[in-house]
């Protein structure tokens, strides 16, 4: 029962002079609400004995008031105590796995969804949070709490009666820790079927238009029931553990009070025990009932946060493939970038996705790449941003290996614009200043102007105001392409990648973007992935993918002059109405 204790040590030491206070006023409390049941009893053989009078009987009361008032000021202090901790857990352990999920690498995320990771963030640090603070006070409700009591019935009633009437309580402990064994694994399955849960809301809410394109409501709503349903019957396997707790917390104490009135009885027959005593004896011992409740709420509450915590564990734990050194050289930007003999496998891949890449690009040259579908190309690219761990010697920046820089510095010199634009639920203002640290309005119209966006603006109700992402207006894909654009173009990197980054927009407007960055880069390096060869024309070097290899490379001129597949998918496209230019 003390393994969630031991997990979240490191949160109890930091939070242990508010604990210690907290302990330390429940303890107090303890005594305050211990001492009425013992005036009641002491009352009792007064007037029994008839040697009770008005002055002593008001003096009683007041004590009785002030007692009470005591305990309420104590009980306001330990809960803000307690629960200010319990809230700080849920806050502190939020932030570690937001900042392990944003330096966690692609593999990452493809061993664990985003419903697991949602449900570790909501349900599994709420589990948490009422540990550290309702889990706590049970804990101490059931330990300190009927020790307490224990004491006190020891000392002012009959050791004997005491004793007897306690013997039961033993075998509720035993019950708790078998039942408590079976709630952890079962709670541990309905938090993966949560996950499982989040994930069919999440697949069908992002790929809404495509349910209803193709009229499968009924198959995802039938999907979504099924998952609804494992996890409601798994919810409802944890509710009868909860359950069984309530009959054998209200069973063994019932046990107790029978015991002690039949004992009681005889004590007070043979003259060793008092009437009052056996008032404040039986009051102690129904007051024993919600220690018994809250040892359940404690096994339940704790075998939860253990599961949780398990889960929470196999994120903070999970260790990085690109290793974040702060003690490397900074990048400062510049310099030739290399590729000798690169090759590089994906994990869990059977075959490699580039194979024995070689190439030369000199400082504020542009590099075009293109290639069928799933030769390469964005593979190629991505490696300069060190998502994976890379092939060491293989890539230079400049003089230096890749590695040796450190990661930050080299991917604050980069932009980078993904195939899959991603935008947030802000601005379309923010959005492009999402790039830049402090951008300034005329930072974000620069950018803007740079995509080719700002004839867009006369469409949109607030215009830079308005609201883009998922709570925002439909935005088509080239208008989201160009936002994503602009947010690359405000930062003034040293190295922009576009990744298939045009294929969205027409010829005319791609031409628009792609003439604006010539005008704007000049002097600094640009990679250019594309499926339209008209997007570069005019890059220094451009290099043909196929299966994961350089199959051609050189210039527009050089590579058309070769023939080959670049040649024919050139006129092709020029066919298809593509780019005008001949050759």
């Amino acid at each position: 029962m003390l393994k969630t204790f031991k997990k979240l040590d490191w949160f109890f030491k930091q939070e242990k002079k508010s604990y210690i206070l907290a302990v330390i006023i429940v303890l107090l409390n303890y005594g305050f609400i211990l001492i009425p049941p013992y005036m009641v009893g002491h009352l009792a053989d007064r007037i029994m004995q008839e040697r009770i009078d008005l002055p002593y009987l008001y003096r009683a009361i007041g004590f009785l008031l002030i007692v009470i008032v005591a305990g309420y000021i104590a009980s306001y202090f330990w809960s803000y105590y307690l629960f200010r901790g319990a809230a700080r857990i849920g806050y502190r352990t939020r932030l570690r796995l937001m900042r392990k999920f944003l330096v966690q690498s692609p593999i990452f995320y493809e061993n664990n969804s985003t419903g697991s990771l949602m449900g570790k963030s909501t349900n599994d640090v709420n589990a948490l949070r009422d540990f550290a603070g309702f889990g706590v006070m049970a804990a101490l409700d059931a330990v300190a709490y009927p020790i307490a009591l224990i004491g006190v019935m020891l000392f002012t009633t009959s050791p004997v009666l005491t004793i007897v009437s306690v013997l039961p309580l033993p075998l509720l402990i035993l019950f708790s820790r078998y039942v408590g064994r079976k709630l952890y694994a079962e709670f541990d399955k309905a938090q993966q079927m949560f996950d499982e849960m989040n994930d069919s809301v999440l697949e069908n809410v992002s790929g809404v238009r495509v349910v209803r394109a193709y009229n499968r409501e009924e198959n995802e709503k039938r999907r979504f029931h099924e998952r609804a349903d494992n996890l409601y019957r798994q919810n409802m396997k944890v509710s009868v553990l909860n359950a069984l707790f309530t009959p054998a917390v209200r069973i063994v104490p019932g046990i107790s009070y029978i015991i002690a009135l039949v004992i009681g009885a005889v004590l007070i027959g043979r003259g060793q025990l008092t009437i009052g005593q056996l008032i404040s004896f039986t009051v102690y011992l129904s007051m024993m009932v919600w220690p018994m409740f809250a040892l359940g709420e404690y096994i339940n509450v704790s075998e939860m946060a253990n599961a949780s915590a398990d889960r929470i564990r196999e994120v903070m734990v999970y260790k990085e493939e690109v290793e974040h050194d702060p003690d490397r050289p900074v990048y400062p930007g510049g310099g030739a970038i290399s590729y000798r003999e690169v090759s590089f496998s994906y994990p869990k891949a059977e075959q490699a996705a580039l194979k024995e890449i070689r190439f030369h690009l000199p400082h504020g040259k542009t590099l075009g790449i293109v290639g069928k579908i799933g030769s390469g190309k964005s593979t190629l690219v991505k490696q300069l941003l060190h998502l994976y761990p890379i092939q060491e010697q293989g890539i230079f920046l400049g003089e230096k290996p890749l590695e040796e820089w450190q990661t930050k510095s080299v991917r604050e010199k980069i932009g980078y614009v993904p195939q899959n634009h991603v935008l947030f639920s802000r601005t379309v203002a923010e959005n492009i200043a999402f790039g830049k640290n402090g951008a300034t309005p005329e930072d974000i119209l620069r950018a803007a102007r740079s995509s080719d966006f700002l004839k867009d603006l006369a469409f949109l109700s607030e215009g830079m105001e308005t609201m883009a992402g998922e709570k925002g207006i439909a935005l088509s894909g080239g208008q989201k392409q160009r936002i994503s654009i602009a947010r690359a173009m405000i930062k003034e990197p040293e190295i922009l990648i576009l990744d298939d980054s045009l294929s969205a927009v027409d010829a005319n407007t791609e031409a628009k973007i792609l003439q604006n960055i010539r005008a704007e880069r000049q002097g600094k390096t640009t990679l250019i992935v594309a499926h339209r060869l008209s997007a570069v024309l005019h890059a220094d070097l451009i290099l043909v993918m196929d299966a994961g290899r350089i199959t051609e490379s050189g210039t527009h001129a050089e590579l058309y002059a070769k023939g080959g597949w670049y040649r024919e998918q050139f006129d092709y496209q020029k066919l298809e109405g593509g780019h005008e230019q001949t050759a």
